[in-house]
């Protein structure tokens, strides 16, 4: 039962960072693309457990949204595929990193459950969040209506379609 709920608990909590750095991964982007300070980050759903000028994040796990205002503009293809391509790859990032941590436990006998707990669920939370996240998929009801795969997929393809009409 304990276990269960070290699990739960650990779970919500790496999620919620991962969320959070996932967002922060195209804030960080948006703001070196577009040299522009102007962005904002929610998270979840729900009561707010936490707000400031730019972080909100609310207790109920859901989607994460990292909001661009004036500067971002549709047609800076480039740049936009940078600030797109930020959020999962944070995520990567994430997961690679836990590899060696994973290499260590495999091959050591005194490791606490609690550590191992928080390497694996860092590892499949992030390994997750990356690959729901580069799907191209578009929801609704939600504050993101597109993934950053079908953002990036719809770049791409404007990028492409950009390049045939200079071409003639």
């Amino acid at each position: 039962m304990f276990n269960t709920l070290m699990i739960v608990v650990i779970s919500y909590f790496v999620y919620q960072i991962s969320q959070l750095l996932h967002e922060m991964g195209h804030a960080v982007a948006y703001r070196l693309a577009y040299k522009s300070k102007k962005w904002r980050i929610e998270t979840g759903r729900g009561k707010e457990i936490f707000k400031s000028k730019r972080i909100r994040i609310c207790l109920s796990l859901a989607e994460g949204v990292c909001y661009f205002d004036d500067d971002y503009e549709d047609w800076y293809y480039k740049r936009n595929l940078i600030v797109f391509l930020a959020g999962p790859f944070v995520n990567i990032i994430l997961f690679v990193s836990m590899i060696p941590f994973i290499y260590d436990i495999n091959h050591s006998t005194d490791v606490s459950s609690f550590y191992r707990n928080i390497v694996f669920i860092t590892f499949y939370i992030n390994f997750w969040k990356a690959f729901i996240g580069l799907l191209p998929k578009e929801y609704e009801n939600m504050k993101v209506n597109q993934t950053d795969g079908l953002k990036l997929l719809n770049i791409i393809k404007a990028m492409k379609n950009s390049r045939k009409s200079n071409n003639n």
